[in-house]
């Protein structure tokens, strides 16, 4: 059986929404994923971050349990740009349209919302916070770090505070505005992350080369110094390479390209070829000890 299907009895416009409510349903949109499953993804928490305005929208208890029956189908909440298409269905509840057209708009503005949201943060703000903070951190500063997480956070509540109000006032037009534009704003959120990877591979990774040493009869040879003479900067040129493909062919996340950079940096430092900057811990046979 298909929950909240059928029609409103109190199909008069409501009330437009206090502040006091939609603030809210701001706080609560935060714990809307809490809830994920397989089945309806975010439903529960979805309707539970709205149900302030659906108390409020719906004095009528069976067209509040209609619609709060239709809000637990499958909607997805994982971005913070979900808030615009909890405005969005704020504002079709409030003008009582019928549940088609509320569960289409939910669906379209929330997957537009989620994928969207999802690459901005992936692709963008996350990849330029880090590069400033990474240059504190390497300093031995603790602030990269503390301001890395304050400033995610921040940006995160300011986007999801801005686009609930937004969603809110412009209803259905909003959903269309962002849909109309969405393949070019993924793509220009992609290739921004994909150019801050490569600034954070250039500022970060170009003085790591392999630091073997050649022991002849007379005199022991770094392998790092020679590399530099012949191809200097492979090693960063190569990783870019590396993530560049793993980004545009493979479609692996920038997370995991990122680990990636990690754990290639954590097996080189302990093999000891990073050894300008670590001091492997081992006493292996190419290092000039």
């Amino acid at each position: 059986m298909v929950v909240g299907t059928g029609k409103y009895t109190n199909t008069n416009e409501a009330f437009p929404l206090d502040r006091k409510t939609l603030n809210q349903i701001f706080v609560r949109s935060f714990f809307a994923d809490a809830s994920h499953n397989g089945e309806t993804a975010s439903s529960a928490g979805w309707c539970w971050a709205l149900m302030p305005g659906l108390k409020q929208i719906h004095k009528n208890e069976e067209d509040l349990a209609l619609s709060m029956g239709h809000e637990l189908e499958y909607v997805s909440a994982a971005s913070p740009m979900s808030t615009l298409a909890m405005g969005v269905t704020l504002a079709l509840e409030q003008q009582k349209c019928d549940l088609e057209t509320i569960r289409s708009a939910r669906t379209v503005a929330s997957a537009a919302a989620d994928s969207f949201g999802t690459a901005l943060f992936e692709y963008v703000v996350i990849p330029v916070t880090a590069v400033g903070c990474c240059a504190l951190a390497s300093a031995g500063s603790i602030l990269g770090v503390l301001l890395y997480f304050a400033v995610v956070a921040v940006l995160s509540v300011l986007l999801r505070y801005a686009m609930l109000y937004y969603g809110y006032s412009k209803g259905t037009r909003a959903a269309e505005s962002l849909c109309r534009h969405k393949e070019a704003l993924k793509q220009g959120a992609r290739m921004a992350g994909i150019f801050m990877l490569g600034a954070m591979t250039f500022l970060f990774v170009r003085g790591l080369q392999p630091d073997m040493y050649l022991q002849s009869n007379y005199q022991s040879i770094s392998f790092a110094d020679g590399l530099k003479k012949v191809l200097p900067g492979i090693v960063p040129l190569g990783l870019l390479g590396i993530i560049w493909h793993m980004l545009t062919k493979k479609n692996r996340s920038l997370l995991m390209c990122v680990l990636l950079l990690l754990a290639v940096g954590m097996a080189g430092a302990l093999l000891g070829l990073f050894g300008g900057f670590f001091s492997s811990p081992l006493p292996l046979p190419w290092l000039n000890l």
